[in-house]
């Protein structure tokens, strides 16, 4: 036990990320409810991850600061009160309005406890060990698509969802309150000692946050356009949707993996950080060029592997690029500048996957189109200095 006391902070970030970015694998159990319930489509349902995906990118900079000022743990506390009381109201809604409502209120929750903020935590709790505290966090949202929807499952099957939503809602909060008050800090963590002006412009003049930012941009950009794409692409080569979901499981194992990886051997790796970098986005090239092609079961396994791999070790490593070039008394501060870095790609190209879909009847030019990203993350690598750090 003792040695578990050290890592009992990453374990809680671990918690918050199973149970805030994590959550999203279980949205798809309640769609044809809200869709049955309140007469609309389920086109208009599935906007919601619209909206948790244009708060953090937007608001994240405004809240990447108050993670060097404030506590984190009442920052956590916080987000994840009004995340967790905004389902238990939508379980309780009656009109589409309180549903819009809740998903704004669920998204802007998230926000303060989310990635940004338990990103910050872990290299600020954590010098010289930031990758392995990174990688342990993330693991969270690993560990809920594997077991949330199985959970979730069984329990819409004995009772309703309004329910089964508010119990839910209620025990994910009493979890996630019971890990920051035992687990984390109270204070402020590494703040700076003195409050210097000009932070803001003094980051983004700095062509490391362009250059990192816009590398994990290209890498995350291509795991979110595949989630979508998977499904119908392995359809389309002759595979149920059975097997279709046996698929993203393997890449899901896989990018828990990548994960564990980065967390055993990227601190002793800290100066061949470039390498680690290049191989994965290597990785990911070749397995966006086997996809474009592969029909028989094996190489298809080996290319959602590949991919699951590369893209879930991408996710530890987005922050732990930024300590290697920026004190953790300003590293929420570069974080959520960052995050706007994501909009782009994230709204842009699924909806582009789609029409290239109804034209084309395949998503085949969407992955050989997704080849140039790690390419263009290629040369942004390149062209990246070596850290100082």
């Amino acid at each position: 036990m003792s040695a578990l006391r050290p890592w009992l902070p990453a374990m809680a970030g671990m918690t918050c990320l199973g149970l805030s970015i994590g959550l999203v694998s279980m949205f798809g159990f309640f769609v044809p409810y809200l869709s049955l319930e309140f007469g609309v489509g389920v086109a208009v349902i599935n906007m919601a991850p619209v909206v948790f995906l244009l708060a953090p990118g937007l608001l994240s900079p405004l809240v990447g600061p108050l993670v060097d000022r404030w506590s984190i743990r009442a920052l956590i506390l916080l987000g994840s009160a009004v995340a967790m009381l905004s389902l238990f109201l939508l379980s309780r809604a009656t009109s589409l309005v309180a549903v819009t409502c809740a998903f704004v209120l669920f998204a802007l929750g998230l926000i303060c406890y989310g990635p940004v903020v338990v990103n910050a935590l872990m290299v600020k709790l954590y010098p010289g060990r930031e990758a392995r505290a990174l990688a342990i966090a993330s693991l969270g949202i690993s560990v809920s698509s594997i077991t949330l929807p199985v959970f979730v499952g069984a329990v819409l099957q004995v009772l309703d969802w309004r329910t089964s939503l508010a119990l839910l809602s209620l025990a994910m909060l009493a979890v996630i309150w019971l890990w920051a008050l035992l687990a984390l800090p109270a204070g402020v963590v590494a703040a700076p000692v003195v409050e210097r002006e000009g932070v803001g412009s003094e980051i983004t003049r700095r062509v490391e946050f362009w250059l990192v930012g816009g590398l994990v941009a290209m890498a995350l950009g291509v795991t979110l356009v595949l989630a979508i794409c998977y499904p119908p692409l392995l359809v389309n080569r002759g595979f149920s949707a059975v097997q279709a979901g046996l698929f993203l499981s393997v890449g899901g194992a896989a990018g828990f993996c990548g994960k564990v990886l980065i967390a055993g051997f990227a601190d002793a790796a800290r100066h061949h950080t470039h390498w680690v970098v290049a191989c994965l986005l290597l990785v990911m090239l070749t397995g966006l060029l086997l996809l474009a092609t592969a029909q028989n079961t094996a190489l298809l396994i080996t290319c959602v592997a590949l991919l699951g791999f590369s893209g879930g070790s991408f996710l530890p490593l987005h922050p732990y690029l930024n300590s290697r070039y920026f004190s953790a008394d300003i590293i929420g501060r570069v974080n959520g500048a960052q995050s706007p870095f994501f909009l782009p790609l994230g709204l842009t190209a699924p909806p582009l996957a789609g029409y290239i879909f109804d034209q084309t009847g395949s998503y085949q030019l969407v992955v050989q189109s997704l080849a140039l990203l790690p390419l263009i993350g290629l040369v942004l690598l390149v062209s990246l200095p070596r850290p100082a750090r």
